[in-house]
């Protein structure tokens, strides 16, 4: 299989980056297109214009399209793989299959993309353009089948095999990592309530996170902000530092599940979620994760599991061991979502 793959690929942690290594692995050959780089004040404008509806481009500000239709007009693709393809513009797509007919065209994005905050002009333009678009959204799947596109895919939320496992914690990481109960990512109204009600009925709590964090610093002593968030290294540690992991929803992208749900208990942490669907459908609750549905039971369940550490220690192994069995990963999700591809490809040719 020749692969044509674009997309974001930065620092250590970088999970498009881990999904192209994966796809590495599938590929006789593969070329790359990263679209990273830094963001210019035309491009922060644009994208904030595109929010209040004003219909402007994001700009291309590493040139990616013209590396595309260079490399497609000298080789020859089976699959063009698009991750989160926001400065791809609809002509490219075109060009593409007027040079490669037969090649399949996938937009992979782990971000609810029928929300204007994830969008760009240019990848609303391209819904119906691609052969396939994968989404790990289960509720957005008739959304795009509205905007016009071709074949939707759900795709699990994954973890990297070489880089979410249990990590030898040492004594300074575990202090300076460390806490009863530990957060890492950015703040939103409703996680942060539930962090300061925990806080103040007296459970301990560390917060690696945004800056928006930072006011919160000397709200109560019970909780401790760390501005800057965690990255590389790092933020896979905290997971088996941490005794309680919070895993809270994006509420202002109504997610049902998200990509620490797999990553926290595949770093061997133990993770405290929201109780949905998607994730009772993932693990079993109170043996491989716990669950919440309100403030009091999340403060419940934090108390109880700080006093009882084997059955913590327990779901933790078990929440790892269901991440291996259950094949959560990147390369066991990329591989089923080729053969899903091309079963349906196969399908349609011999129809």
């Amino acid at each position: 299989m020749r692969i044509l793959s674009v997309g974001s690929m930065t620092g250590i942690s970088n999970t498009c980056r881990f999904r192209n290594m994966c796809l590495e692995m599938i590929a006789e050959h593969i070329d790359i297109v990263n679209t990273s780089g830094n963001y210019s004040i035309w491009y922060r404008l644009a994208y904030r214009l595109f929010q209040y509806h004003i219909p402007v481009p994001l700009p291309d500000h590493v040139g990616a399209n013209n590396k595309i239709l260079d490399l497609v007009s000298q080789n020859e693709y089976d699959v063009v793989w698009i991750d989160k393809g926001l400065i791809i513009k609809p002509s490219t797509l075109k060009k593409i299959k007027e040079r490669l007919p037969s090649s399949i065209i996938v937009s992979f994005s782990p971000d609810n993309m029928m929300k204007r905050l994830w969008q760009s002009k240019q990848f609303c333009d391209c819904i119906a353009l691609y052969d396939v678009h994968i989404t790990t959204k289960s509720f957005i799947i008739e959304d795009f089948y509205a905007h016009g596109a071709k074949k939707v895919i759900l795709a699990n939320k994954t973890f990297q095999k070489d880089f979410h496992y249990p990590r030898n914690i040492t004594k300074e990481e575990k202090k300076r990592l460390g806490a009863d109960v530990g957060f890492v990512g950015t703040w939103e109204k409703e996680r942060c309530d539930s962090i300061l009600y925990l806080a103040r009925h007296g459970v301990k709590v560390k917060v690696f996170g945004d800056k928006n964090w930072e006011k919160y610093s000397n709200i109560c002593g019970n909780l401790e902000i760390v501005a800057g968030g965690l990255y590389n290294d790092d933020y896979a540690k905290a997971f088996g530092a941490f005794k309680i992991s919070l895993c809270f929803l994006k509420k202002c992208a109504c997610d049902q599940i998200t990509a620490r749900s797999v990553e926290i208990p595949a770093c061997g942490g133990f993770m405290l979620a929201e109780r949905t669907n998607e994730h009772l459908q993932m693990f079993e609750e109170g043996k491989e994760a716990v669950f919440f549905s309100s403030d009091k039971e999340l403060l419940e369940k934090c108390v109880y599991y700080l006093c009882h550490d084997e059955e913590r220690e327990k779901i933790c192994n078990a929440g790892r061991k269901r991440c291996l069995e259950s094949d959560y990963s990147n390369d066991g999700m990329i591989r089923r979502v080729m053969t899903q591809i091309y079963e349906d490809e196969n399908r349609r040719s011999n129809y």
